[in-house]
C-alpha cells in the first residue's frame, strides 16, 4: 500500500466508515493504527471516530506512547479519552494533574500544604451524603438537623411521663444534699395537713410526732423523704410544685441534651469516613457596594482521601461517552460523591438513629445541670 492509499483510509476513518470499509481489511483497530503510524498519519486521525467498543487501556497507551496524547487539550479531546488521560496524569504527573482537576473540574476543593479541603457553601450540603430511607427518619434526617443552623434548638426527645423523683433517683451525694437544703428552706417545720397526702411516709411522721391530722418535715426527716418515691412526688404536686416542675424540666432537658450529643457524635463520626476533623471557619473581609467592609466566614472541611475518590470515579468510568462519565459534569465534590453513591461506587454514610437518649449521658447531664434548674 502507498501513502496515498493510507491517506484515503484516514479520510474514510474520519468520515465514520471504519466498520464498513476499514475493519474488514485490517481485522483489528490496532492493526489499522500501526499501518497509519507507518505513514506518519496518526495525528491526522479524528480520534472521536473510534468505536466505543474498541477503546481500552491498550489503545490509550498506544496513543500515549506515540506522542498523540501529549498534544491533546483536555477540553477538546474525545470524550472517551478524558478519564484515561487523567488517570495517566495521576500516575505520572500527580501534582499538575491534581492542580488541573481542582481548578477546572472539581472546583470546590482547595489544595493546602497538609491536604485537600472541601470549601462548603454551608454545612447543610453535607447531609445528602447520608443514607436516606422511605420513612424519612434515618441517618439523613438526623444529619439534616445536626448540620442545619437551627440544629441546636431542636427538641430531640420528649418524655410525657416524667415524675420528679426520676431526677432524685439519679442525683449524686452533693446534689442530694443541695436538694434537701432547698426542700427544708421551702417547707421545713411547716405544718402540713394529712388530708392533702396519701403516702404512708407522712402518716408515719404524724404518728411519730404526735401531731394528729398534720405533720412537719424536720431536718432529720429529709433523708427518708428523698428515699420515698411516692411521698416525694406527692409533695412536688402540692407544696413543692415549683420544685417539681423544675425537676421535670431538668430531666427533659438532660435527656434532650444526651440525645443531641449522641446525634452529633453519630453525624460527625459518620463524616469521618470521608473527612477529617470538624468544619473550620476562616474569616474573610468583604467590601460592599457602598465601600463598607464586613467579615464573612468561609467553611472548610479536610477530605480524608481525595485522590482515592477521584481515582475510583475515573477507573469506573474509563472510556465513558456520557456527560455524567466525566468530572466536569458534577463540578463539585459533594455532587460527585452522590453520583458515585447512586452508582454503587462508594457507600453513603449510614448509622442507626437511637430510639432513646443514652442513660449514662442523661445522668451526667442531670448532675451537671442541677444547680442551673434549682
Amino acid at each position: 500500500m502507498s501513502l496515498e492509499v493510507a491517506k484515503e483510509l484516514v479520510d474514510e476513518f474520519n468520515n465514520g466508515e471504519y466498520e464498513e470499509n476499514i475493519e474488514p481489511h485490517f481485522n483489528t483497530l490496532m492493526n489499522f493504527l500501526k499501518f497509519v503510524k507507518k505513514y506518519g498519519l496518526l495525528d491526522e486521525l479524528d480520534l472521536g471516530e473510534i468505536p466505543s467498543r474498541e477503546f481500552d487501556d491498550e489503545l490509550f497507551n498506544f496513543f500515549e506512547e506515540n506522542g498523540v496524547v501529549s498534544n491533546m487539550d483536555y477540553d477538546n479531546m474525545p470524550e472517551h479519552f478524558k478519564n484515561h488521560f487523567l488517570l495517566n496524569g495521576l500516575e505520572n504527573n500527580y501534582e499538575n494533574t491534581m492542580w488541573f482537576i481542582t481548578h477546572n473540574l472539581i472546583t470546590d476543593v482547595v489544595i493546602r500544604p497538609d491536604g485537600f479541603y472541601l470549601h462548603l457553601r454551608d454545612r447543610e450540603e453535607l447531609e445528602i451524603l447520608f443514607c436516606g430511607n422511605r420513612r424519612g427518619d434515618g441517618a439523613r434526617y438526623v444529619a439534616k438537623i445536626v448540620l442545619s443552623e437551627d440544629g441546636l434548638g431542636h427538641e430531640w426527645y420528649y418524655d410525657n411521663y416524667v415524675k420528679p423523683y426520676q431526677v432524685v433517683d439519679e442525683l449524686d451525694d452533693a446534689n442530694i444534699t443541695a436538694l434537701k437544703d432547698i426542700i427544708f428552706k421551702e417547707i421545713g417545720d411547716k405544718e402540713l395537713s394529712l388530708e392533702d397526702y396519701n403516702s404512708d411516709f407522712f402518716e408515719e411522721l404524724s404518728e411519730e410526732q404526735g401531731t394528729e391530722g398534720y405533720f412537719r418535715l424536720r431536718a432529720q426527716d429529709l433523708e427518708g423523704l428523698v428515699k420515698d418515691e411516692e411521698a416525694f412526688n406527692e409533695l412536688c404536686e402540692s407544696e413543692l410544685d415549683d420544685l417539681g416542675q423544675n425537676l421535670k424540666s431538668l430531666y427533659w432537658n438532660s435527656e434532650n441534651q444526651a440525645y443531641e450529643d449522641e446525634a452529633y457524635d453519630l453525624v460527625y463520626g459518620g463524616l469521618e469516613e470521608y473527612f477529617e476533623g470538624r468544619i473550620s471557619y476562616v474569616p474573610k473581609e468583604v467590601t460592599r457596594t457602598d465601600g463598607s467592609k464586613i467579615t464573612r466566614y468561609d467553611s472548610y472541611i479536610k477530605i480524608r482521601d481525595f485522590q482515592n475518590i477521584i481515582q475510583t470515579f475515573l477507573e469506573n468510568n474509563k472510556g465513558g461517552y456520557w456527560n455524567d462519565s466525566h468530572l466536569e459534569y458534577f463540578g463539585g465534590l459533594v455532587s460527585l460523591m452522590v453520583g458515585m453513591m447512586n452508582d454503587d461506587q462508594i457507600d453513603c454514610i449510614d448509622f442507626r438513629a437511637p430510639e432513646y437518649p443514652d442513660w449514662n449521658r442523661t445522668r451526667k447531664n442531670i448532675n451537671e445541670n442541677f444547680s442551673e434548674y434549682l
